[in-house]
């Protein structure tokens, strides 16, 4: 499984607002869209998905 995040589409910041586990990208989506308790046509028009990379999970810093 890899790690998708995502994001407000609007955002100019791109910071991500959550993280879901899922198989590929249409999975992802069906999780947000569970999350956020919206269709996945809506989930496509408000988030942008994004599959995090092994370097970027890598790199997270956690506050002690």
């Amino acid at each position: 499984m890899d790690t998708y995040v995502y994001l407000f589409r609007n955002d100019s910041s791109n910071e991500p607002i959550g993280r879901v586990q899922a198989t590929g990208l249409l999975d992802a989506r069906r999780k947000v869209g569970l999350i956020k308790r919206l269709d996945i046509d809506l989930v496509d028009n408000l988030y942008i998905i994004k599959k995090l990379s092994d370097h970027e999970q890598q790199n997270k810093k956690y506050p002690r």
